[in-house]
């Protein structure tokens, strides 16, 4: 079996890199309004998440990683 030939359209990227989808452009979207909206903050791994206001949905760690944090309908637990 032949492997597929290279778009000629697309240009090739060294190590593996693809150019950006359309998804990936949501995304970026996505986290720059819950940036702007203050929604997403950087924190680090002494940062208590239970300290955060309620308005943040959302971390980034200083890997780049983004984490939606967990929240309780109730703010006694459950039972």
């Amino acid at each position: 079996m032949n492997p597929r030939p290279p778009r000629r359209d697309t240009p090739a990227k060294p190590d593996g890199e693809h150019p950006p989808s359309k998804q990936d452009d949501a995304a970026h979207l996505f986290y720059k309004r819950l940036e702007q909206t203050g929604q997403l903050i950087d924190v680090d791994s002494s940062t208590d998440l239970a300290s955060l206001p309620p308005s943040v949905t959302h971390v980034r760690y200083p890997d780049g990683r983004i984490e939606r944090i967990g929240f309780s309908s109730s703010p006694y637990g459950a039972g």
